[in-house]
C-alpha cells in the first residue's frame, strides 16, 4: 500500500481498536480483520486476524458470526467487497469517517454509508424544544472559540445570513482525487466548476479557494476571481464574503454553521436537508433568490453536532459510547443487553 494509505489505515486501525475495547467492556464480543502493514501496537493480535486481502474473510464471517461489521467510508472497491460478504453472512454494517466540527478530534458512524450515501440526506431534522437550541449555541460558541475565531464570527446566533451580493462570493475547491468527486459530484475537474461560475455569474466576483491537498488546480485566468493561499486557514478569507457556492465538502457544512448562506453542486450528507440551497448545473439559482429555511437547517447542524459526531477520544470510553448515537442506533437494529461491567 502507498505510505499515506498506510498511515490512514492506521489511524482506522486505533480508532476501530479503541471502540473495540468498549464495546468489550459493555459485554459484547469483537474481532478484527486488518492489513498486516495496518497494525499498529494498540492492536489485539489475539483476536485479529491479518490478510492483505478478502481471501479468509468469508472464513473469518462463518466462524465469527458478527451482528455487525464496521469499515470506514465504505466506498472503495475494497469497501464495496467487504459489504457484500458481511450482508451475505446475514450481518449489518456500520460505515464510518472523519467528523466535522472540528474534523480533525471527531467521527461519525452511519448505518446506510457516508457522505453522499449518509442516511441524513433528504431528512429534515427537528432541533428539540427543551434546551435543543441552547445546546446548539453553546456547542456553536464552543467551536468558534477554541478556534479562535470569535473576532470574524457572531457567537450569539444560529441564524444563516441573507445573501450579501455586495460582497464576493467564497468558492472552496476540492481534491479531484477525492471519492466525493468522483462519485458524488456533477464537476469532477476544478476548473470546470469555477469556468461554470464566472459564466453563471459574471457580474460578481469570486474568492477561490483550492483545496490544501490539490493546492494546484491547472486554473485558467479569470478576471473576476482572486485565487487565495491554501495553506492558510480559510476563516479570514470566508468572513470577507456574502455567499459560498461548493461542491459536497466539510467545508460547506463548516460554512453554514458559521452563518453563511451556502449554494450545493453534488450530492451530500447535507443535500435535502435544508441546511444548503441544492442546486443543479442545469438550473443555477438567481442568486438574490437563495434562502436558507432556518428551522430546518438548524435541525439539522443540531443532529450532526450535538447527536451524530462524537469525539474520537470517546472511542476509548465505554459509557460515552454508551451515550452514543452510535450505541442507540445499534440498539434500534437488535434487541441488545447491555452488560456493563
Amino acid at each position: 500500500m502507498p505510505e499515506q494509505r498506510i498511515n490512514r489505515w492506521k489511524m482506522v486501525t486505533d480508532l476501530y481498536t479503541s471502540l473495540g475495547k468498549s464495546f468489550m467492556a459493555l459485554g459484547h464480543q469483537v474481532y478484527f480483520y486488518i492489513h498486516p502493514e495496518a497494525m499498529t501496537e494498540n492492536a489485539l493480535p489475539q483476536l485479529t486476524w491479518n490478510c492483505v486481502d478478502h481471501e479468509h474473510f468469508d472464513y473469518v464471517l462463518d466462524r465469527f458470526a458478527p451482528d455487525f461489521v464496521f469499515t470506514w467510508n465504505g466506498s472503495s472497491i475494497g469497501d464495496e467487497t467487504t459489504a457484500t460478504l458481511s450482508q451475505a453472512h446475514g450481518a449489518k454494517m456500520v460505515f464510518s469517517e472523519q467528523g466535522w466540527f472540528p474534523q480533525k478530534d471527531t467521527m461519525y458512524f452511519d448505518l446506510t454509508g457516508c457522505n453522499g450515501k449518509c442516511s441524513t440526506k433528504n431528512t429534515t431534522w427537528a432541533i428539540p424544544e427543551k434546551n435543543g437550541a441552547s445546546q446548539l449555541l453553546a456547542a456553536r460558541k464552543k467551536y468558534i472559540t477554541q478556534a479562535g475565531l470569535n473576532k470574524l464570527f457572531d457567537v450569539d446566533t444560529c441564524d444563516i445570513a441573507e445573501p450579501n451580493l455586495s460582497k464576493p462570493i467564497f468558492v472552496p475547491l476540492q481534491d479531484e482525487h477525492d471519492l466525493n468527486i468522483l462519485l458524488d459530484s456533477p464537476f469532477k475537474c476544478m476548473d470546470s466548476f469555477v469556468s461554470f461560475l464566472c459564466k453563471t455569474y459574471p457580474r460578481h466576483r469570486f474568492i477561490v479557494r483550492p483545496h490544501p491537498k490539490y493546492q494546484k488546480p491547472n486554473l485558467d485566468n479569470y478576471d473576476n476571481v482572486e485565487l487565495v493561499n491554501p495553506r492558510i486557514p480559510m476563516f479570514e478569507q470566508l468572513s470577507r464574503c456574502g455567499i459560498v457556492i461548493g461542491l459536497n465538502s466539510t467545508t460547506l457544512l463548516e460554512s453554514a454553521l458559521l452563518g453563511f448562506p451556502v449554494i450545493s453542486y453534488g450530492v451530500g450528507l447535507g443535500t435535502g436537508t435544508g441546511v444548503f440551497h441544492d442546486a443543479i448545473p442545469e438550473a443555477p439559482p438567481a442568486l438574490e433568490e437563495v434562502q436558507i429555511n432556518q428551522e430546518n437547517a438548524t435541525g439539522f447542524l443540531y443532529h450532526l453536532i450535538c447527536q451524530k459526531q462524537i469525539k474520537r477520544e470517546h472511542m476509548a470510553k465505554p459509557l460515552e459510547i454508551l451515550k452514543s448515537q452510535l450505541f442507540r442506533d445499534l440498539k434500534q437494529q437488535l434487541n441488545w443487553n447491555v452488560l456493563s461491567r
